[in-house]
């Protein structure tokens, strides 16, 4: 018996969370005509099962705050992904002094390890912006340093 539009996508998110754009995709890819593709998306956002403010929050906090991620990384993913980018902007804010408190004691983490190798001055530098972060972070953090 073949699922329907929503059961498909049921079992989708179940397995892993996925926003609007990424579930659209995968209804499209497997074959559903818009219209039924557009219903199901309706009603899973009604059910909450859809909710790209909550996917964005929680992905940000497990990339950022957990994995110590650059956040310029993981707005760049999240984008991908389909978050519009003035609802990032209003997350980003929300949670911006969380954030650059977890990527300033990063990247103090990075420079320690990076000096435990031998690694000094502009190559910590280059090492860490190939990595993602801003040179203002990096700047701020070796200020506070001296």
């Amino acid at each position: 018996m073949a699922k329907t539009c929503y059961e498909y996508a049921i079992n989708l998110i179940s397995k892993y969370p996925k926003t609007a754009k990424e579930l659209q995709i995968k209804l499209y890819q497997k074959g559903y005509d818009s219209e039924m593709v557009q219903k199901t998306l309706e009603r899973l956002k009604s059910d909450n099962f859809v909710n790209d403010e909550l996917f964005a929050e929680s992905y940000l906090n497990s990339e950022v705050m957990k994995k110590w991620k650059p956040l310029f990384m993981i707005v760049q993913k999240l984008i991908q992904k389909g978050i519009d980018k003035s609802l990032l902007k209003e997350i980003t804010s929300k949670y911006d002094e969380d954030i650059q408190k977890w990527i300033y004691w990063w990247i103090k983490k990075e420079i320690s390890k990076y000096k435990k190798k031998g690694v000094e001055g502009f190559d910590i530098i280059q090492k860490l912006m190939r990595k993602g972060y801003k040179l203002g972070d990096i700047s701020t953090v070796l200020k506070s340093k001296e």
